[in-house]
């Protein structure tokens, strides 16, 4: 229990690293889908902090679908291009 506890600030911080770069490539590289893939990866990173923080069942599957949702529209956006 106490590696999760220590390993989750962690993984929050890495996934934070990701929207950066995720942002970076939308908005400098004009990647559109790094747009998409920066949401995927701050809902990752709220999920971690609300599960962390206790809430409900119902708002983690909430995140997750839209997190989900986001990712299979970036992947979408990059496949079109090929």
């Amino acid at each position: 229990m106490a590696l999760a506890e220590m390993l989750t600030p962690i993984t929050i911080a890495i996934q934070l690293l990701i929207f950066i770069a995720g942002c970076y490539a939308g908005y400098k590289l004009k990647i559109q889908a790094g747009y998409l893939f920066a949401l995927t990866f701050l809902l990752f990173a709220a999920f971690d902090i609300v599960s962390m923080m206790g809430y409900g069942d119902d708002m983690l599957s909430l995140i997750n679908i839209i997190a989900s949702l986001s990712a299979l529209g970036g992947m979408y956006l990059l496949m079109k291009q090929i």
